[in-house]
């Protein structure tokens, strides 16, 4: 039987001061895993559990892939981190920490990392495996990572954030361009490769001091080739080796069943009833008629619902649930397509002051970007904004088109998400994008008041249920 890793974490920072060698250990959590009697296992997801808890949670946008590359919002990221680990982990501190590596070197220059994964750690049991039961994470999982996140098959997302990594870039561009495979020559990625069964090595072309932060991100979350479907389509039944494993997805839900075998000692709820697709005013109404346990992220007008004008929980809602500030804030972006030529828009935006839409100190702050001079009329111009679903999103552009309104300016939101010349503006990111509005939007969460212990840490999606506990006698 596969038995829980023993979390052991070691910080060992050792400075080498003689001798030839070239390489600093950094960090090392050697605790691996525990001989694995891995055909005892097939069965015990069966077994009802005496400590069984169930937590009900809403998501604030529709989380319409399971697929870490195709991930785009936080609802998706937090899922993804999930069922899914990376190299490293961001722990509650917001420090890098490992995960699927136990420890790793770095060269004095910065440009080599070396990364010894952890003993017998295995993913999620599946069918697509041979033998029905998950088999061994190896380096070459993380290769083909890395191959899948250059390919000309997903977004850019990944790529854009591994640039520094030696050969990515060509690797990518080749990919990209080159639309017949037969004529692609270049056939991995230089920089990253494995050295054994239990070793990756990632090469940088420049220093990145951010890399093991990044190699942390849902983005660079690790999986095997078995739940990549043959058709190249994006992961539909995700397979993984986090804290969850996915257990039914119907309509509007997610069930996502805990990882008794996980590498690291947890006390989580057995099961994540995870509801998302509703609008923000249906999932309130869930939360104040106790469906849902939690809401995670809240709403602009949610927020505005339940705090007061510093911010805090409004007092007349003190006995009804428990909010919770973990000091983390989503980024919400607004973005000028140079393609569409409409500069007196996009000069009109970036002429004013960060208070110009005027949003209440509980909503968090909002920056203009590219500040400069406004001399232009905008009377007779017309902005065609690109479409989203996400609550957020669609706040920040009706704020702003209502100030573009008043201009005598014409606002059309398009029902398309692409971004095509005649779009104007959009809140996904593209290429050639000029970041005109951002706003810092805090991640709060509301539980009803027997629940605890949900923690969100550095970013939105850094998301834990670690030692959450439901008091049913509440």
């Amino acid at each position: 039987m596969r038995f829980k890793a023993i979390s052991i974490l070691c910080l060992l920072f050792l400075i080498v001061s003689c001798g030839k060698s070239t390489e600093v250990t950094i960090v090392d959590d050697s605790s691996g895993m525990l001989p694995s009697d891995k055909a005892g296992d097939a069965t015990k997801r069966a077994e009802v559990q005496d400590d069984f808890t169930n937590l009900k949670i809403g998501e604030l946008n529709s989380i319409q892939t399971l697929d870490p590359l195709f991930a785009t919002t936080s609802s998706e990221f937090r899922i993804n981190a999930l069922i899914y680990d990376g190299l490293t982990q961001i722990d509650s501190n917001g420090d890098v920490k490992p995960a699927i590596a136990k420890k790793w070197t770095i060269t004095r220059d910065s440009l080599r990392y070396t990364f010894t994964l952890r003993d017998n750690l295995f993913y999620h049991d599946d069918s697509r495996f041979t033998s029905g039961i998950g088999r061994l994470v190896t380096p070459e999982d993380i290769v083909l990572n890395f191959e899948r996140m250059a390919s000309i098959l997903v977004p850019d997302n990944a790529a854009d954030m591994f640039k520094s990594v030696k050969g990515f870039n060509a690797y990518h561009t080749e990919q990209t361009f080159i639309k017949i495979p037969a004529n692609r020559t270049i056939k991995s990625i230089e920089g990253i490769y494995s050295s054994n069964d239990s070793t990756l090595v990632i090469q940088l072309a420049k220093k990145d001091s951010e890399l093991l932060e990044k190699l942390a991100h849902p983005w660079a979350s690790v999986y095997p080739k078995e739940s990549i479907p043959n058709n190249n389509n994006p992961i539909t039944d995700p397979i993984g080796t986090g804290s969850y494993y996915l257990a039914q997805k119907k309509n509007n839900l997610l069930i996502l069943a805990s990882n008794d075998e996980y590498f690291q000692d947890q006390k989580v709820p057995t099961r994540l009833d995870i509801t998302h697709g509703k609008t923000e005013t249906e999932l309130y109404q869930d939360f104040t008629n106790g469906n849902l346990d939690a809401l995670v992220e809240l709403g602009p007008n949610t927020i505005q619902e339940v705090t007061d004008t510093t911010g805090s929980g409004d007092l007349k809602f003190e006995t009804s649930f428990s909010l919770y500030d973990p000091t983390v804030n989503n980024e919400i972006n607004f973005y000028y397509n140079q393609a569409s030529g409409n500069t007196s828009l996009f000069s009109y935006l970036v002429s004013q002051n960060n208070d110009f839409l005027s949003f209440e100190k509980t909503l968090g702050s909002v920056e203009i970007k590219n500040k400069r001079p406004f001399s232009d009329s905008l009377r007779k111009q017309t902005a065609y904004i690109s479409y989203t679903g996400n609550p957020a999103e669609v706040f920040l552009i009706d704020a702003i088109a209502e100030k573009l309104s008043g201009t005598g300016a014409t606002i059309v939101l398009n029902s398309s998400y692409a971004i095509t010349d005649d779009i104007s503006f959009s809140t996904i990111r593209f290429p050639g994008a000029q970041k005109t509005v951002s706003w810092k939007m805090p991640v709060l969460v509301l539980t009803q008041p027997n629940v605890s212990g949900t923690t969100i840490s550095k970013y939105p999606w850094n998301i834990s249920f670690d030692g959450v506990t439901i008091n049913e006698s509440n």
